[in-house]
């Protein structure tokens, strides 16, 4: 085991002098760099990753119970850090999803323009829904902003509103419906 590593054991890390605590840092990003890096394969997401885990490791410390088990506990906090930091951005990255309010739309509309043109009518289309959500009832933008951007399952939504998964639905579909009857108005644009 590293001489740096047993300190997070051993001692109250916070009360460790600044250069110690470096020290111990850098054994810890050299432990578990490339287990992240294989799971993530993005040296920034690692370099976050890697943080988040240490922070972790410092409160979480006093749940091991033998030191000898501290550099696998260490290893194994780093890997689950790492694939929640996947699932969360694997949700992000589809983040208007299946029930996306345009993409029918969008995408069979405007293909008399160039590609520019195109892109430029979706950019201010998106601006425009983003106003539409706006001007919402707070529960209905709350709502919105919870399916698409958090890519909440209903039964979370649920949950957290303290309400049920009915109520959840409508409110959802209700505040799609007035995004589509706005882009009508002001777009032309038909859910086809």
């Amino acid at each position: 085991m590293s001489k740096h590593l047993i300190l997070l054991y051993t001692d109250d890390f916070y009360s460790l002098s600044e250069p110690l605590q470096k020290e111990v840092y850098r054994e810890f990003y050299s432990l578990v760099y490339p287990l992240v890096y294989v799971i993530v394969k993005d040296h920034g997401a690692c370099e976050d990753i890697i943080q988040d885990a240490f922070l972790r490791a410092v409160t979480k410390i006093h749940q091991i119970e033998q030191v000898e088990k501290l550099e696998s506990w260490l290893k194994t906090l780093a890997k689950n850090v790492a694939l929640s930091f996947l699932k969360k951005w694997k949700r992000q990255r589809d983040e208007l999803g299946s029930e996306d309010v345009f993409i029918n739309s969008t995408a069979s509309w405007g293909g008399y323009g160039l590609p520019t043109e195109q892109e430029v009518e979706g950019k201010l289309m998106k601006e425009a829904i983003t106003s539409y959500m706006n001007q919402l009832k707070p529960e209905y933008r709350n709502i919105l902003e919870m399916r698409w951007l958090h890519n909440f399952s209903y039964k979370e939504m649920a949950e957290i509103l303290n309400t049920s998964e009915g109520s959840v639905r409508q409110k959802l579909f209700r505040a799609r419906e007035a995004i589509k009857r706005r882009l009508m108005e002001e777009w032309g644009v038909r859910d086809e």
